[in-house]
């Protein structure tokens, strides 16, 4: 979906009925919530899934989602919160934006998020370790926020550089977009 017909992206840009907003996010209040309280919060920006929000707006978005729970203890006085993000078509994302959702919760409102747990072979759980931990060696390589005066002072200022195992990014997750 395209940033000109995303319905989030105009909600960004009329900037009404927020709760909260700074340069990189904005959070309101869920016009069909699950239940009563329930903020989203979302990036400026036009990412459509997870994976192409840069770390540093990840960062930012989840100490929010703190922030915003914290708030939703103290102020509607409930006894927990989910923190929820549906990341693709098959995870429930209806719309292509990023948005975590947090979800105030209380005895009894009804929402039912549990699921049963399946059973796996020792030979699956082994096999899904395995792959799993040699893509995780590259957990840490974060990407940093980049101020403008630092990249006019340096020598290679507007230069594209490739990072390492992302030239089919986009070729990759296109299928999880909604």
């Amino acid at each position: 979906m395209p940033k000109e017909s995303c319905p989030f992206c105009q909600i960004v840009a009329e900037r009404k009925d927020l709760l909260y907003e700074d340069e990189k996010i904005v959070a309101l209040l869920h016009k069909m919530p699950s239940t009563q309280g329930h903020v989203l919060l979302m990036p400026k920006e036009h990412y459509p899934i997870i994976e192409q929000v840069p770390d540093y707006v990840i960062n930012h978005i989840f100490v929010l989602a703190n922030t915003f729970s914290t708030l939703l203890f103290e102020t509607l006085q409930v006894q927990g919160t989910n923190i929820i993000v549906n990341n693709g078509i098959e995870a429930g994302q209806e719309t292509a934006h990023f948005i975590v959702n947090v979800i105030p919760r209380i005895p009894g409102d009804g929402l039912n998020l549990q699921w049963q747990p399946k059973q796996i072979s020792d030979e699956e759980m082994s096999t899904v370790e395995l792959l799993l931990k040699e893509e995780a060696k590259h957990i840490g390589e974060f990407e940093k926020e980049k101020k403008i005066l630092t990249a006019l002072a340096t020598p290679s200022a507007g230069k594209v550089t490739e990072k390492k195992g992302q030239e089919n990014y986009l070729l990759k997750h296109w299928r999880r977009m909604p």
